[in-house]
């Protein structure tokens, strides 16, 4: 089973995000109160196996009750764009007012609300559903992709990914994706076309490299 990380300082907040995202998505919530505790997970690379989304509050409330806007958390949320392949989910009474976040295309806002709980859990639907949680993450796919391209192109692993990486961050760059994901869960392999216009570009694009070198 694929992983989830949430963070809030919020007890009762991260309890109702678990349980609300469990009744409905088959990913595993692993959960902190304490933005300490999430730098100790998120900067160690054994943890991100099967870890496909990221559920983050912005705010401490040692931050709030100071009056501060210039968050902690976001030093930690610009690294796991430029490092993880995996969708940000932000949802924070602030979400909407740091221009910083709009810099980053794999960062979705929820504004704190009556229903951004119900609708930062029906996106991460869509993507897991679709198939398209599974094709970037650390885990047995990523594994299988890297045995058949790296011995062709033999730049290590980890160049590798950082090429995935940029088609991975590039695929949200309209915005438009989850309007993509939702048609192809009406069609019969949805799965299957999830991979051929988000992965398997990427993939060519590589194998074309290899046969040029």
């Amino acid at each position: 089973m694929g992983k989830i990380l949430i963070y809030d300082d919020e007890p009762a907040i991260v309890e109702k995000i678990k349980s609300t995202v469990r009744r409905i998505v088959p990913l595993k919530p692993i959960v902190f109160t304490k933005l300490a505790s999430l730098k100790n997970y998120i900067y160690s690379e054994e943890n991100w196996e099967d870890v496909k989304g990221l559920i983050f509050d912005l705010a401490q409330k040692k931050e709030e009750d100071a009056g501060i806007t210039d968050f902690e958390i976001l030093d930690d949320i610009k690294w796991c764009y430029e490092n993880r392949r995996v969708p940000i989910l932000i949802h924070s009474a602030y979400a909407e007012e740091l221009e910083v976040l709009n810099q980053y295309p794999t960062v979705f806002l929820f504004k704190k609300g009556a229903r951004s709980i119900r609708n930062l859990r029906d996106h991460l639907t869509v993507m897991e559903n679709s198939g398209f949680l599974d094709l970037f993450c650390e885990g047995k796919f990523l594994r299988n992709e890297l045995m058949v391209l790296e011995p062709k192109l033999r730049w290590g692993d980890e160049l590798v990914k950082n090429s995935l990486h940029d088609h991975f961050v590039s695929n949200f760059k309209n915005k438009d994706i989850l309007d993509q994901l939702n048609d192809f869960l009406k069609t019969e392999n949805p799965k299957r076309n999830t991979y051929e216009k988000y992965f398997k570009p990427a993939v060519e694009y590589l194998q074309n490299i290899a046969e040029q070198t």
